[in-house]
């Protein structure tokens, strides 16, 4: 039967496997390491024994399956070390699971960049057609100049949408909520504020960028994760950049490593005939959900350490 007890640090209810005894738990939601203990055999309020197998990947916080959406989602936020190697394998574990829709919801994004860029195409050519003026090769004329302008927008905001979308099941998936495919047509909330903060983040990169490369590298490590805050919380677009400043606060070379990470999977998904980058594309942005998750002390589902007699 599960063992549950008591974080001694936030009072959060924790749930390990039976046989976990002695060993060492982290609560998901002020990431405290403590010791499993044994369990009361005679407490009152333990569970009805079942004959259903345990899943070891069950949430270990109080939301429950169908509890808060990432709308609302419960708890206040804290400042929290990243440990980088058990953010990977919590990743990971979480990926295995829920690596169907995943992946689903990657290839929907890739096919909606493809339609867009399918009929911004259609768009061009009506536009040369319609000035009757076939451009030569490095030839830039007003026309082709506000194509090329509007083109570029629209990849950004479609891109943008999608992005937002994602992040929003990623984030009920992470709290063992029911993936809403839904939400990829609903970023309409969060994206004005979100458009806006990333043409501020863009402002702030070039700028860091200008001055040196190492001003730019901290704005990066800094600020990456704003888009988090204003989908997650709601926050405005100062709010979500100051949220974002705060918890970068000792996470930055974790973030950092990371971000190394995410750059050699992306290498390895290219090399591998680009059908590695399917995998590796929708682990990398789950990584980044569960980093932004970890360092704000929000609880998310984890694994568990099962021994061998339960595996």
């Amino acid at each position: 039967m599960p063992i549950q007890f008591q974080c001694p640090e936030c009072d959060n209810i924790l749930e390990v496997p039976e046989g976990s005894e002695g060993q060492q738990a982290k609560c998901p939601a002020c990431s405290a390491v403590v010791d499993v203990p044994r369990s009361q055999a005679h407490d009152p309020e333990r569970r009805p024994e079942t004959h259903d197998p345990v899943n070891p990947y069950r949430s270990t916080s109080k939301l429950e399956p169908d509890g808060t959406s990432s709308l609302d989602p419960s708890g206040e936020l804290t400042v929290q070390p990243i440990d980088v190697g058990w953010t990977l394998n919590a990743t990971w574990e979480l990926f295995k699971v829920h690596f169907g829709i995943l992946i689903g919801i990657f290839m929907i994004m890739v096919a909606a960049g493809i339609v867009t860029s399918v009929g911004l195409l259609i768009f061009r050519l009506a536009v040369i057609a319609i000035a009757g003026e076939v451009p030569q090769p490095g030839e830039f004329t007003p026309i082709m100049i506000g194509v090329s302008i509007f083109e570029n927008l629209i990849n950004q905001v479609v891109s943008l949408w999608f992005t937002i979308g994602a992040s929003r099941i990623m984030l009920q998936i992470s709290r063992n909520q029911p993936a809403d495919l839904g939400l990829l047509l609903q970023s309409a909330p969060f994206f004005i504020r979100t458009f806006l903060a990333t043409l501020l983040f863009v402002i702030l990169l070039i700028g860091g960028l200008i001055l040196f490369i190492i001003p730019g590298i901290y704005v990066v490590l800094t600020y990456w994760n704003y888009t988090y805050f204003i989908v997650d919380r709601n926050c405005g677009v100062l709010e979500a950049f100051r949220l974002a400043k705060v918890h970068a606060s000792g996470n930055r070379l974790s973030i950092f490593v990371i971000g190394l990470i995410i750059s050699g999977l992306g290498l390895l998904g290219i090399l591998a005939c680009c059908l590695g980058w399917i995998a590796t594309s929708p682990f990398c942005m789950l990584l980044l959900v569960i980093s932004y998750l970890t360092m704000t002390g929000q609880p998310f589902v984890q694994p568990r350490t099962v021994t061998n007699e339960q595996a």
